[in-house]
């Protein structure tokens, strides 16, 4: 009897699981490109979050810096129409009486004399507050031309001063606002407190920054001791805040002044002006 042949089975290689685990390597890089493809998800949020931050500052500022000049606008119609029409009733009334009554005594001549004049610098002073709270001249945003007739200003009254400006482009209203009050606040402390001296107005731009420096070689200060009382520099110092800048104020006793402003110039609104 044949015995029964056993059937011959030919060994084959095992089949890999379909759930086998993958080798080291492999399944560190595979965790390397998950936790990059979080990082990277992560980081997109927090780049449209900033954007969305920055855009909300910039409206603010905007919003803050229109509100300002709105206030500054009222405040210069009730000044014209209030104080200063009454200071200028009261210096003609005092005239009219000067040429009409004539006092016997010195004291009284000179007392009245003297109400006269100060009557006329309170008249000038509320003028020029008026003219220094509504620019006109940056309704066209001319900003090199209302600073260098400041600058003139100042020059024809016996400083000597000098100007290096590069024309920076047309600028956003807010930001010629407040570049141009800078400039009337530095050059009035300069009129006030520094004494005759050499002073040079500087504006250009650098980089994506636009800087203004004002210098002056007069009587100086320390700013330690003076910027928490004067309103001027607390100014400066508000209005570079608004339009996202720093300022530098170096001053000693003796030894002048310098102000340096650098403010960011937004690409989206800094146009080349047409020669």
């Amino acid at each position: 009897m044949t015995p029964c042949a056993t059937p011959c089975v030919t060994p084959t290689s095992a089949e890999p699981e379909r759930n086998a685990p993958l080798p080291l390597d492999q399944a560190q890089a595979a965790s390397d490109i998950a936790l990059f493809e979080q990082w990277r998800r992560e980081r997109e949020q927090l780049l449209h979050l900033l954007a969305e931050r920055e855009a909300e500052i910039h409206v603010l500022r905007s919003m803050a810096s229109e509100a300002r000049c709105v206030e500054q606008r009222r405040v210069a119609r009730e000044l014209h129409d209030g104080v200063a029409q009454q200071i200028t009733t009261a210096c003609l009334h005092l005239q009219t009486l000067a040429s009409i009554y004539r006092p016997r005594s010195p004291e009284a001549r000179v007392a009245l004399k003297r109400a006269i004049e100060q009557t006329r610098r309170a008249a000038d002073e509320v003028r020029r507050v008026i003219a220094g709270t509504a620019p006109a001249a940056l309704d066209a945003n001319r900003l090199v031309e209302a600073i260098l007739r400041e600058a003139m200003t100042l020059h024809r009254d016996g400083w000597r001063v000098t100007t290096r400006i590069i024309d920076v482009g047309l600028l956003p209203h807010d930001v010629e606002v407040a570049l141009f009050r800078v400039v009337q606040e530095a050059l009035q402390n300069i009129r006030q407190h520094a004494g005759r001296c050499r002073v040079q107005v500087m504006l250009m731009c650098e980089g994506s920054h636009i800087r203004l420096e004002i210098v002056d070689n007069g009587r100086g200060f320390d700013p330690r001791k003076t910027a928490a009382g004067r309103f001027g520099l607390t100014s400066m110092r508000e209005r570079a805040a608004l339009l996202g800048g720093t300022i530098n104020i170096q001053s000693r006793p003796g030894c002048g002044t310098r102000i340096v402003i650098l403010a960011p110039l937004d690409s989206t609104c800094h146009l080349s002006r047409k020669s």
